[in-house]
């Protein structure tokens, strides 16, 4: 053994052992505490393995298991099934705090995401607060790269827009590891059943339910739907669709919805969509899962020589800019968007701050009128 490891095993024993009124697991807590301290660790690294420092230290690992399960409830380290222990967020709550927020989108396009954005932005960076921004494109395993990412950097807080949350996610071990840190994580549109976690989100069981009660106010009985499967906004909004159905004794067969997902999307709204064609002709009307569905059948109807609203009436949700960009001006459920994207910023202050720990925040949708919709009982 080389001078200089001995030199470590003479510091290591002092530490642990010998000589000292302290249990073997209080002396294991305050070096590990140490290393920490000192940098040796930073928050996100990987510990030895209970059985590494049992053996490193030559103590039992029922001593180890002890001190690493104390340093997890104070937060100096967290846990990961499967991966191991890792250091938390203990030192940044001792004065070395980050003033940056991950904030993770499905997209980064110029639909209501950019407003969403926007929104965050001016509330965090007027309180100081950067933000580290990225995007998963509704895929899992961009996902798992954001989080990953997000993991190494010293951010205090995470807002953060699922993926395919309709559907189990296979990230959900890297969300625990921001929890087990003690960086408050907020979700927007939605949320993970696996976790729970606070949220913001539009009330879309009931955007579903005025989007179908307007038609049906309109005279209409022939109301179709399409929605997304493997987004839970998309199950929320046929839920409050189905329930203005049942209400007004109107039966909903099955052959009045179509359902696509992220990835079949083009070809299932694709002009050569035999799908589409049989939902259309059994409907004077339709719910369109949001504005940009709402303009593929606009087109999908003009290609076949009949118009909006005279042959068929659409209600969208999210009255974004495309809402208004075509000559047919849609009838739909407006969507916060920079509203949203202030409120998430302003909650996930107010996690942090320890102000308030838990929010499940639901905002009440609107119902835009336009002309995309007609009264079919007027002459």
């Amino acid at each position: 053994m080389d001078i200089l490891s001995t030199l470590i095993d003479k510091r290591v024993n002092a530490v642990l052992g010998i000589n000292s009124e302290k249990p073997k697991y209080q002396l294991l807590k305050e070096h590990i505490i140490q290393e920490i301290e000192s940098r040796i660790y930073k928050p996100g690294d990987k510990i030895l393995s209970e059985n590494e420092l049992a053996e490193k230290f030559n103590i039992s690992r029922h001593t180890v298991r002890q001190a690493i399960g104390e340093l997890v409830v104070e937060g100096w380290l967290c846990r990961v099934q499967g991966k191991g222990t890792f250091v938390g967020r203990k030192l940044n709550e001792k004065g070395d705090k980050s003033r940056t927020i991950g904030v993770i989108t499905t997209y980064l396009d110029d639909y209501i995401f950019p407003s969403i954005i926007r929104g965050i932005d001016g509330i965090l960076s007027s309180k100081g607060y950067n933000i580290v921004l990225t995007c998963t494109y509704n895929q899992h395993d961009n996902e798992r790269v954001a989080l990953e990412n997000l993991l190494r950097q010293n951010i205090s807080g995470l807002i953060a827009e699922p993926t395919k949350s309709a559907i189990p996610n296979p990230n959900i071990d890297l969300y625990h590891r921001f929890e087990d840190s003690g960086i408050p994580l907020l979700f927007i549109h939605g949320a993970y059943k696996q976790l729970d976690s606070s949220f913001i989100v539009e009330d879309d069981t009931e955007a579903g339910y005025i989007a179908a009660k307007h038609l049906i106010d309109e005279g209409h009985r022939k109301i179709g739907g399409i929605f997304k499967i493997d987004d839970i906004q998309g199950h929320y909004r046929f839920s409050g669709f189905h329930k203005a159905l049942l209400e007004a004794g109107i039966s909903l067969s099955e052959s009045k919805v179509l359902w696509f997902d992220t990835d079949d999307k083009h070809i299932k709204l694709s002009s050569d969509s035999g799908q589409l064609d049989f939902l259309l002709e059994q409907c004077t009307a339709v719910v369109c899962y949001n504005d940009q569905v709402s303009l593929r059948i606009i087109d999908f109807i003009r290609k076949k020589g009949l118009s909006v609203p005279e042959d068929l009436s659409i209600v969208s949700f999210d009255d974004s800019q495309l809402s208004v960009a075509s000559e047919v001006k849609l009838t739909t459920v407006a969507h916060p968007k920079e509203v949203l994207g202030e409120l998430a910023a302003k909650t996930i202050i107010d996690m942090i701050s320890g102000s308030e720990r838990h929010y499940n925040i639901k905002i009440k949708p609107e119902l835009v009128v336009r002309s995309s919709t007609k009264n079919i009982n007027r002459r």
